[in-house]
């Protein structure tokens, strides 16, 4: 370990210079605790202008309608975004690497050129586009959630396993081609592993309770989100990264199958590990920005460039017939049981779709496989080298491992050697037939499923609220999208289980742990689960969603 580094004032140095990074004329006096402010948007609506807070509560897709019509320019749109995501970074600690002069300075050069050609740049001109700390971006530091790689370059080289960190990741590539503009980089934990996003440079809260977690690892940009900091932002995903942030923030995510969206040159905690690799998505207020920037994505052929992605064109004219669409409709997995408003919504979203005369099947029974064993395998896989490279990469910094990681330290790699990986990897393949069985055999196109087993907990809480929810999903390789369906309200009650009916331990502490007050007013978010590479199909089935509980 390096003695002489002290990795407190590392950390102190980097949150210092960030807020440097920001005009001082955008710094608040006072920030109000998270007791007295507890919602970022409530307080910034008191001290942005009317018109910023216009342009931030507005989609990408209209943004762009009012770029082409003159009525909004790429530098008003950016500015607002810069300032708007400064001002959430000082109340959550969700920004990593701020260059907003950058942003400033593209932006202005994109107007010039619709002046002067009156032609866009791209399909994406003038649209601030939010990225986690993994995506790459020339000039920029990519540290992973470790504080090395802001005391020396080559540490930054070593951690992130990327012999072109100094060029875009191609899925940036791509949208920057398209006009987008990067503006900051939004925080994750150590190694990108935890259901929340802490470490040893800050503690990132949910912007729309203070108090409470914004989930991880892509807390960071789900915070930024739901506090119209961003209005586009591209998170991943190993075990719920996308889909449990998006949860506690009521967004749109996209867990895409492995390999549909491209993922070279991003760079990553066990890069080479790919039984169950970690894919990249499009986190989004509005369904129409995922749609939107998917496409855009796909449409590129990144194929072409990265030799891990499929070559599967975006299908643009995919229709859902109403009549012959099947859902079922999963409450719970017989192992820990959802808090109340996440059982009330799933049943209320049942009952809508078949009022509506669409086939929605309530699943009464248990699933093909129990998730907490397809969690346990993604679990052995990645931690199967027991924490040495995050040891090897503490100690360039002489920083310890943060609370988050250490209570993981209890769940030791259970693979000693490759005849036992390749055995995993059996076991994968079963889980994956079984899972597919039952999808043909009840004729589903999708299941809903609960997002999380909690709309939220306290920061530091993640321990007692139970993730078997995305985790399962993740070996199984199938498309998930999140669909914001409710919040919390006063109907939710709390209501007592009898012993005999708690499905696990994990499921007693969940249970126990929901007290209403503490989450009135926060979003309910299911999981939409298709089978594999079913992308488009999950756009259009959340569409469907979304247009019923509309009518109701």
């Amino acid at each position: 370990m390096t003695q002489d580094i002290d990795y407190k004032q590392v950390a102190q140095n980097k949150r210092e210079s960030n807020l440097a990074k920001i005009p001082k004329e955008w710094l608040l006096e006072t920030i109000p605790t998270p007791e007295e402010q507890p919602n970022v948007n409530e307080y910034l609506s008191t001290i942005i202008s009317k018109k910023e807070q216009e342009i931030t509560a507005l989609s990408a897709t209209q943004l762009q309608q009012k770029i082409k019509s003159g009525e909004l320019s790429a530098y008003q749109i950016t500015y607002a975004y810069c300032h708007r995501s400064a001002l959430v970074h000082q109340l959550t600690n969700c920004l990593i690497e701020i260059f907003y002069d950058r942003a400033l300075e593209r932006a202005k050069e994109q107007d010039a050129h619709f002046k002067s050609t009156g032609k866009l740049t791209g399909v994406l001109h003038g649209i601030p586009i939010s990225l986690k700390d993994q995506i790459n971006v020339p000039g920029i530091t990519t540290s992973l959630g470790y504080l090395a790689p802001h005391i020396s370059r080559e540490n930054e080289i070593a951690i992130c396993h990327n012999e072109n960190k100094d060029n875009h990741s191609l899925i940036a590539q791509i949208l920057y081609d398209q006009g987008a503009i990067f503006y900051v980089k939004t925080t994750v934990p150590m190694a990108m592993l935890g259901a929340e996003t802490s470490s040893n440079y800050a503690i990132t809260a949910n912007s729309i309770d203070r108090t409470k977690s914004p989930g991880g690892s892509s807390g960071g940009e789900s915070s930024l989100l739901a506090a119209q900091g961003s209005v586009i932002g591209l998170g991943t995903d190993i075990g719920g990264s996308i889909r449990g942030p998006c949860t506690q923030l009521g967004l749109f995510g996209l867990r895409a199958s492995s390999n549909r969206f491209p993922y070279l040159d991003i760079s990553n905690s066990y890069p080479n590990q790919i039984t169950v690799p970690s894919v990249v998505g499009p986190m989004c207020r509005y369904l129409e920005d995922l749609e939107l920037v998917s496409k855009i994505i796909i449409e590129s052929q990144p194929w072409l460039k990265d030799p891990k992605c499929l070559p599967i064109e975006w299908k643009s004219n995919l229709e859902i017939d109403t009549k012959k669409v099947k859902f079922g409709v999963m409450p719970w997995d017989h192992e820990v049981m959802p808090h109340p408003p996440i059982l009330r919504c799933l049943n209320e979203l049942q009952q809508q779709l078949s009022k509506n005369g669409i086939q929605a099947d309530l699943i009464e029974d248990a699933p093909p496989v129990k998730h907490s064993s397809i969690a346990n395998l993604l679990t052995d896989l990645y931690t199967c080298d027991n924490f040495q490279e995050i040891t090897k990469f503490c100690e360039l910094s002489s920083e310890p491992h943060p609370d988050l990681l250490k209570r993981s330290f209890n769940l030791p790699g259970k693979v000693d050697n490759l005849y036992e990986y390749m055995d995993k990897v059996e076991i994968k393949y079963k889980f994956q037939q079984a899972y597919d069985k039952y999808f043909n055999e009840k004729g589903y196109d999708a299941m809903v499923v609960p997002g999380w087993s909690s709309t939220s907990w306290t920061l530091g809480d993640n321990c007692k609220i139970a993730n078997s929810y995305t985790r399962y999903l993740n070996p199984l390789d199938y498309t998930v999208l999140t669909i914001p369906v409710g919040k919390v309200d006063e109907r939710d009650v709390e209501f007592e289980r009898k012993e005999e009916e708690f499905g696990s331990v994990q499921d007693k502490v969940n249970w126990n742990y929901y007290e209403q007050k503490k989450y009135l007013g926060m979003p309910v978010v299911v999981q939409l689960v298709c089978r594999r590479y079913q992308e488009e199909k999950a756009i259009g089935l959340a569409k469907l969603i979304l247009n019923v509980l509309k009518k109701n």
